[in-house]
């Protein structure tokens, strides 16, 4: 597969991300429903925010630095980086890793009244050591172009996860909703590590030049990994910006530790939804970064400008009819997940952001690819403390809804901003239509669909209605070119 042809790598890890994703619903929903609760879902994902963000970082920021490195380079001095970026992120993981653990008590205190996320913490911990070894292995094979280790690998996390996790959750929840909430977390932790040993295995196969450690090299992944791995992390920031305030805030609105902790696990649940279009549209993004930097640096801007309008479609082709269904069906969809629909108000918040955040994520991961380092970075910044000084302002009022109604207004001025910052430093724009049309097809879908579920109600209705939705949007989709096949079917650099 060439390099330059970043499609057919991002639809492989799309339609493993996908996967990945039904199992984590397998997972969360039922651990929610009938094992922990609200209450202790606000416990796990308390810890898990943490985790999302070395996530984030680990394995997503970090491997596309490292694949931008290796995208351009010969086998040989591939490999050098490869072993560099395997023995830096390690050791940083190991170190992270242990400090958690050593201090999963006061992190947990400060997280929430009581600290009663210190235990999931501490099983969590071991868990991002094994990241170091996933984001180097990750980086590497994706920057060579080869991204069936990536795909196997979230195969081999998300299904230990499942397993290991509710098993795990089912033999301890007795010892109340605190321990529960750890013994999921335990599935976290061997899936991070069969997800490794996956890649591990795959580079026997795959890798024949090997070369030591380099602390020069170890310094050039740093100088590009930082400000990478920052903007990779965007989500991820809001996420644990939440988790740092909402229960708070909450609390000291006058609701009890119990309430607070209620109410943010009904914003779990919209996270949760939320995730599903994020994980497909992170794999556009992780693909088309070495294509751009490999277009930018030969110059070629004709293919530079094919690459981002196909990414951008891409992620729009996605998105779009996920931010439409969630708007239109946000009740409904969590009354058929949890049988909660009056809680169902921060999912419509959230299904906003789930074409806004994954449109500045692609635009970001472009600019960075293309040169553009640190200006994405800035943005990102006022981004996280606008949003957190925000939910001091929503959230009182509002409840868990006021999160992301914050974040739908600071990413929407966000949104322009990133536009203009990716025509000025690339010279061209993105055609509008390459977003209007995703979203107009999306709205039509919908509104055939909620005719429909106006005639079937209840369950058969809502899953009458996502077919019909589902049928209607691909067919509209097609008619007005919201997604262009020949982007499918093109080999750039063949």
């Amino acid at each position: 597969m060439s390099r330059r042809n970043f499609v057919k790598g991002a639809l492989l890890l799309s339609a493993a991300s996908l996967v990945c994703k039904a199992l984590s619903a397998l997972f969360k929903i039922p651990l929610d429903r009938f094992f922990i609760g609200p209450e202790g879902i606000a416990i796990y994902q308390s810890a898990y925010s943490i985790f999302n963000w070395m996530l984030a970082v680990g394995a997503t920021g970090i491997p596309m630095a490292v694949s931008n490195l290796v995208a351009d380079s010969d086998e040989e001095t591939a490999a050098g980086i490869r072993s560099s970026a395997l023995a830096l992120v390690t050791g940083i993981g190991l170190l992270v890793g242990g400090l958690l653990f050593v201090f999963a008590r006061p992190v947990a205190e400060f997280i929430s009244e009581g600290g009663k996320s210190f235990l999931a913490i501490r099983v969590m911990a071991p868990g991002i050591a094994f990241l170091g070894v996933v984001s180097a292995y990750k980086g590497y094979f994706q920057g060579r172009g080869n991204m069936l280790p990536s795909a196997v690998s979230q195969m081999a996390d998300s299904l230990c996860k499942v397993g290991v996790g509710l098993g795990v959750c089912a033999l301890v929840v007795s010892g109340g909703t605190s321990v529960g909430a750890a013994g999921a977390m335990v599935g976290v932790t061997a899936g991070t590590f069969f997800g490794a040993l996956t890649l591990i295995i795959a580079a026997k196969k795959y890798i024949s030049v090997t070369r030591r450690p380099s602390l020069g090299l170890m310094g050039r992944i740093i100088m590009m990994s930082v400000p990478v791995t920052l903007g990779a992390a965007g989500f991820a920031c809001i996420m644990l910006a939440d988790t740092l305030t909402v229960q708070n805030i909450l609390r000291w609105s006058g609701m009890t530790a119990d309430e607070a902790a209620a109410q943010f696990g009904y914003l779990t649940r919209a996270f949760t939804v939320y995730n599903l279009p994020a994980t497909l549209i992170s794999a556009v993004t992780v693909s088309v970064a070495p294509a751009s930097a490999e277009a930018y640096s030969q110059g070629d801007r004709t293919l530079l400008r094919e690459n981002s309008v196909s990414a951008v479609k891409m992620v729009m082709f996605i998105s779009a009819p996920c931010m439409m269904g969630v708007l239109g069906f946000h009740r409904e969809i969590m009354e058929l997940l949890y049988k909660g629909g009056a809680y169902s108000e921060p999912l419509m918040f959230t299904g906003i952001l789930m074409a806004v955040i994954p449109f500045t994520q692609v635009i970001s991961g472009i600019l960075q690819a293309t040169g553009c380092v640190w200006r994405p970075i800035v943005l990102l910044g006022f981004i996280v403390v606008a949003k957190a000084g925000l939910n001091f302002v929503f959230v009182p009022s509002m409840g868990a809804s006021g999160a992301p109604l914050a974040a739908v207004i600071v990413y929407g001025v966000a949104c322009l901003a990133y536009g203009l910052m990716f025509y000025r430093h690339l010279g061209f724009g993105l055609p509008a239509s390459s977003i209007l049309r995703p979203l107009a097809a999306a709205a039509g879908a919908v509104i055939c669909g909620r005719a429909v579920y106006g005639f079937l109600s209840g369950t058969v209705g809502f899953l009458a209605a996502a077919v019909v939705t589902a049928a209607v949007y691909l067919a509209l989709a097609l008619a007005i070119k919201a997604v262009d096949i020949s982007d499918l079917k093109r080999k750039k650099g063949v």
